[in-house]
């Protein structure tokens, strides 16, 4: 497997980002339901200081690729994945809420129950992130949406 960002070659696992979005909410096909908001607040979806992972994106692609297992029940089938966006509201004082994963709808299906555990798989990782560091409106703390589109290179 293999993980590659920049040129950088990793032998972790086979996803590679294709870039990161910070801001906004991408429209896609939602591949699973929508789970009810539970960020009791406000979030920004543009600020002036984005929120950042502890140690920068490099940290952040490393913790990932360390961290998201992708199932061999796709591997086998070879089945290609499409973009999968993973989105999270980041809180005030960097602790990660309502986490989605949204992906192409699934047109095999013998793959179903594998993109299941891919998307259970991406949830647990991104669960076992670190606090962030906060994005910043005005010189406070300010709850922001962070999307993160992944890719699988197979």
């Amino acid at each position: 497997m293999r993980f590659s960002f920049l040129s950088i070659p990793f032998g972790f696992c086979r996803i590679a980002l294709l870039a990161l979005l910070c801001t906004g909410i991408v429209s896609t096909a939602v591949a699973q339901k929508q789970p009810s908001r539970s960020y009791p607040g406000r979030f920004y979806t543009s600020v002036e200081k984005l929120a950042q992972f502890p140690g920068g994106q490099d940290a952040m692609l490393l913790f990932l690729a360390e961290n998201i297992q992708f199932p061999g029940s796709l591997d086998r089938i070879n089945y290609k994945t499409g973009p999968v966006k993973v989105r999270f509201i980041i809180a005030p004082n960097g602790t990660l809420h309502d986490i989605t994963v949204d992906s192409a709808p699934v047109l095999m299906p013998e793959a179903e129950k594998g993109m299941d555990e891919y998307r259970i798989n991406i949830i647990r990782a991104i669960e076992k992130m670190p606090r962030w560091i906060p994005a910043r409106m005005g010189g406070e703390p300010v709850a922001m949406l962070y999307t993160i589109p992944l890719k699988v290179d197979n």
